[in-house]
């Protein structure tokens, strides 16, 4: 499993394909990141967050591009920003009905992806839905920076996505994977275990004060994309070794280079060659959200939330395992939960032995 691969990247072999598509997509990802970081030091915003993320999110999630994947990346941030006004701005004043219009928005983006043909639509909705959500429910946000961070993010990943496969193109087509058929009540299974488990997440992000959390709610959104329990359980185990390598990674690179950690000729040379090990390493898992991709975000959304020297960078780490770890096993019980109610009807049935 991703375990054995990480434990092979280490060594000489020639077992593990790596194929001349696999090195290209690497290279993109780690320059866009690097691009992408650069462009968000130099707005110094609170929000840099999402200028970092989404890129790395776009062409590690998406290997090719074209219209279809750049109109589906932009409307769904478009389309999020109005949603979030229409919700927060609104509804707020009326939580219940508020949780039940996040529940039905989470429920339609889940049962995109479940049905396969719009899932870039469906889950960079869930992701921007989830952050802009926890970020605006705190009055210090600033919404109007927020909803243009966003969507000029979602644009800049279009475009750096666009340019990166115009530089560093594949070497041979890529062959669309192929469509997994399922039954209706898989559909309505998948669809809502993942948009209930999303909505208890975001009423747990409303009630308490976790505002410093963002890679425990992610963790938490991220491992719902299989869609069902047991996809949720691989995926929660490849998010926290993700996480702590990440981690461990940033911690070494903050500790080299403490004093220094703002000249970004030093920095930018470490960070490419963390987020080449964790591109390297998700290409080759071939899993989707696996320990690579979970590594890649991680240096995304640490590094995108400007880590200064002056912080306690032992606790802040510390802080992101334990948070992260501790959401995953909180999201997994609900996760089960859910799975078992809904697996007592017919119409909602899921049926393990089918995967």
């Amino acid at each position: 499993m991703s375990i054995n691969t990480l434990a092979r990247v280490f060594t000489p072999h020639g077992n593990i394909v790596y194929t001349p598509n696999d090195f290209r997509q690497t290279l993109r990802i780690v320059f866009a990141g690097m691009i992408a970081l650069s462009i968000s030091s130099s707005y110094n915003t609170q929000y840099g967050v999402f200028y970092v993320v989404y890129p790395v999110m776009l062409l590690s999630l998406v290997p090719v591009f074209n219209r279809h994947v750049a109109r589906q990346f932009i409307f769904s941030a478009v389309l999020n920003g109005i949603e979030m006004v229409f919700i927060i701005g609104y509804l707020s004043r009326w939580p219940v009905i508020m949780t039940l219009v996040v529940f039905a928005l989470y429920v339609m983006r889940f049962r995109f992806m479940s049905k396969g043909a719009l899932f870039l639509f469906g889950s960079a909705g869930v992701v921007c839905q989830s952050t802009m959500l926890n970020f605006m429910s705190y009055p210090s946000s600033d919404w109007h920076t927020l909803l243009f961070s966003n969507v000029e993010a979602s644009v800049m990943a279009v475009a750096l996505s666009a340019l990166m496969n115009y530089l560093i193109p594949d070497v041979e087509p890529r062959t669309r994977p192929p469509m997994i058929e399922k039954n209706a009540a898989r559909v309505r299974h998948e669809s809502l275990l993942s948009g209930t488990v999303a909505t208890l997440i975001f009423v747990v992000f409303q009630i308490s004060d976790l505002s410093d959390s963002l890679s425990a709610l992610m963790a938490g959104i991220l491992i719902l994309f299989p869609m069902h329990y047991r996809g949720s359980v691989l995926s929660s185990l490849w998010r926290v070794v993700g996480v702590v390598i990440a981690c461990l990674y940033i911690l070494l690179v903050q500790l080299i280079l403490y004093n220094h950690s703002s000249h970004m000729l030093l920095m930018m040379p470490l960070i490419g060659l963390g987020l080449a090990f964790s591109a390297r390493l998700h290409v080759m898992e071939k899993v989707g959200a696996g320990v690579g991709f979970s590594s890649v975000t991680t240096i995304g959304i640490m590094f995108g939330q400007n880590l200064h020297p002056d912080t306690d960078l032992v606790f802040s780490d510390l802080y992101r395992i334990v948070s992260v770890t501790v959401a995953l096993v909180a999201t997994l019980t609900m996760v089960w939960l859910v799975h078992l109610i809904l697996n007592r009807f017919e119409a909602t049935r899921f049926v393990i032995e089918e995967q």
